[in-house]
């Protein structure tokens, strides 16, 4: 998952209307703010024993660092999307100088642009702008227009063509989600059959729910829909004083039975895709690969305005997968006494022992609560300390842009070792500036030692947290080795992403994914794929330990108890296309 900056960067799209390019800068609220050295005041303004006043002025100082250090970027595109800005010819980092008749400044702010680039649909604004390794000031003229931010981030076959693989990468659940699936999962079976000359339409397919938030309830229905049987049930819901209710397919299902299916998931997928991948697992019609578990949303909520335009969400129902479960992570309940912890709400996670068995059509076993639970178990890797680090700081970005000054893309770009020993000094060199702090995920934990060693007199251990803070950036330093192959990936994707669109920056990521060719794998392995929606196949099993000596991937088959009450005195909804 990308993580973000956390220095009060803002995102602009002209979500109603202006060209969909987004800038990034700190608010313009502080435009006004000078940076000033607080060092030279130590001595005078402040009382050295006093360690909590230190903090906060050096905070402070932190803060101011980066207000500078924003405005000394101005405002820049963080993102240009495809077909609209992009097209246009817009790219991230391009640094705007003038929209229209408004010049951008040190104390123009990100809502200054935005509301200059929003206005009529159909009317004209122009956009002057800078671009690393371009000379000159550039300018574009485009029109305003509605903004509509598609769903499906991109459909591609992965693997050799011929194989006939196809992958969906499904990002929210929209209006339009549904529409959206079925034009991508005609289009891949249209790629696959002219990828193998007609031999074969699509023999696999990888739906990417990763990350994906949810959405509405009927988008989610209408994507379950293309790939479960007829007449299947996709989900319920019920609730104190609501009337039940029963999602079902009535049309035959787009995705031919004969393609294998798999669905991706992450911590992060949740609600209304948390609702597609249960009817998938329940329906044993895919199977189900991620790291462990999904976010665990199982609740139906509705939002009533309230006064001084705010609103109240409130949970009427929660909802059900076919075999009956909930999936419902978190249990509330009213509390109760005088202390605070005992307030008149509680919440607490469902705790394994409390967790239900329930079955699929096939006799594999599903559990109840904490979400939904990977079938094929593969792990995500891991950012080191040293990418965290790098990626919040968005030194990424900054070596992109001077990248850009110094070379020019070309075909099959690749980061040489010559350039990363450059990207390295580039860190050094910003570290001894100050502008970075290796050790900064440690830093406020360190500094909370050393205080509480200084409170009670330890002067000798105070001082060996100040060596060990030196070791901990020598030991960090390390991982430009230890992790250079991920950390290059960053570096590539930064720069490219300054030329070419998000959907080709995607495509090229899937190489070197490691869920998405595991699931390359599985779907080109039948005899494991049945194996995993095969009744009783019950085990646990994760990849790379193997129980059966089959090729040394193992298989972590979840399951569930079919609850026959959970129709009773519902009513059926139908939906159709």
């Amino acid at each position: 998952d990308a993580i973000e900056d956390s220095l009060q960067e803002n995102d602009v799209s002209s979500s109603s209307g202006g060209p969909s390019s987004s800038t990034s800068r700190s608010s313009g609220r502080n435009a006004g703010v000078k940076y000033v050295d607080l060092k030279d005041k130590s001595g005078d303004d402040l009382d050295e024993d006093d360690e909590e006043e230190r903090l906060v002025m050096q905070k402070r100082e932190d803060k101011l660092k980066a207000i500078a250090k924003a405005q000394e970027k101005g405002i820049r595109v963080v993102s240009a999307f495809e077909g609209y800005a992009f097209d246009y010819g817009m790219r991230v980092g391009d640094r705007l100088k003038q929209v229209d008749d408004l010049v951008v400044t040190s104390e123009t702010s990100v809502e200054d642009v935005r509301n200059v680039l929003r206005g009529e649909p159909g009317s004209m604004v122009t956009i002057k702008f800078e671009r690393d390794g371009v000379a000159g000031i550039q300018e574009v003229t485009m029109p305003r227009t509605i903004v509509q931010l598609r769903d499906v981030k991109l459909a591609t076959l992965v693997g050799k063509p011929s194989d006939g693989i196809g992958y969906i990468s499904l990002s929210g659940f929209a209006s339009s989600a549904g529409p959206e699936v079925r034009g991508a999962i005609l289009a891949l079976e249209q790629a696959a059959e002219e990828a193998s000359n007609g031999e074969h339409s699509l023999k696999g397919l990888i739906l990417d729910l990763r990350g994906n938030p949810g959405g509405l309830l009927t988008s989610a229905v209408d994507v379950a829909s293309l790939l479960v049987p007829k007449d299947s049930d996709i989900v319920s819901a019920r609730g104190r004083g609501f009337p039940g209710v029963i999602y079902r397919s009535r049309v035959e299902p787009l995705l031919d039975p004969n393609t294998k299916l798999t669905v991706l998931v992450n911590r992060g997928t949740a609600s209304a895709a948390e609702i597609v991948s249960g009817a998938v697992q329940d329906l044993d019609v895919g199977v189900i690969i991620g790291t462990d578990r999904t976010f665990g949303k199982g609740l139906v909520q509705n939002v009533e305005d309230l006064p001084f335009n705010t609103a109240l969400k409130f949970t009427v129902a929660k909802y059900y997968t076919p075999s009956g479960r909930c999936i419902q992570g978190v249990q509330y309940k009213e509390g109760g006494g005088l202390r605070e912890e005992d307030g008149k709400y509680q919440s607490s996670r469902v705790s394994k022992k409390d967790r239900q068995n329930y079955y699929t059509k096939s006799g594999r076993i599903v559990r109840d609560g904490g979400g939904i639970e990977a079938d094929y178990k593969v792990p995500a890797p891991k950012a080191s300390a040293l990418e965290v680090t790098l990626l919040r700081s968005d030194l990424m970005n900054e070596f992109a842009a001077y990248w850009s000054q110094k070379y020019e893309l070309t075909h099959n770009f690749e980061l040489t070792d010559e350039m990363y020993r450059e990207f390295q000094d580039f860190v050094e060199a910003k570290r001894q500036a100050g502008d970075i702090k290796l050790e900064g995920l440690y830093d406020g934990a360190l500094e909370d030692l050393k205080r509480a060693l200084k409170q009670s007199g330890y002067k000798g251990s105070e001082r060996e947290v100040e060596q060990l803070k030196t070791r901990i950036v020598k030991d960090i330093k390390a991982d430009f080795e230890r992790y250079k192959k991920d950390i290059k990936e960053d570096i590539s994707t930064s720069i490219l992403a300054r030329y070419l669109p998000e959907s080709m920056i995607m495509e090229r990521s899937l190489k070197t994914d490691t869920q998405v060719q595991e699931a390359i794998k599985l779907l080109k392995n039948g005899r494991n794929f049945d194996k995993i929606l095969a009744r009783g196949s019950n085990s646990e099993r994760v990849l790379g330990k193997a129980e059966d000596g089959n090729n040394g991937n193992s298989l972590n088959v979840a399951s569930s108890e079919l609850d026959e009450q959970t129709r009773d005195g519902a009513s059926v909804r139908v939906l159709k296309w």
